[in-house]
């Protein structure tokens, strides 16, 4: 290994403080609509809400955002939930 690799992690992790956050459509699969498991990873920074990030999801997402879903705990995520690093969640917005 040339290290390269940790060269990027320690930058972009540590440095410029993103985190990584997993929107999936299923929160029991922990896939999108097509059946395809994890299939998006988004670099967000730290301190970025649910609110926030289902707005770079989608305006439309954003706009008729209802809250969100924790894959892990099965708990229900608020407008103001602060996004964990490897977090897994699904964005719930009206769908009409």
């Amino acid at each position: 290994s040339t290290g390269v690799q940790d060269c990027l992690n320690k930058a972009v992790f540590d440095v410029l403080g993103y985190i990584v956050v997993y929107p999936v459509a299923d929160v029991g699969k922990l896939a999108d609509k097509k059946g395809n498991v994890l299939p998006d990873a988004y670099l967000v920074r730290k301190g970025t809400t649910m609110k926030e990030f289902a707005f770079m999801i989608h305006s439309d997402i954003g706009e008729k955002f209802i809250g969100g879903l924790d894959a892990k705990k099965k708990i229900k995520l608020g407008a103001d939930y602060e996004l964990k690093n490897n977090d897994v969640v699904e964005i719930l917005f009206q769908k009409r």
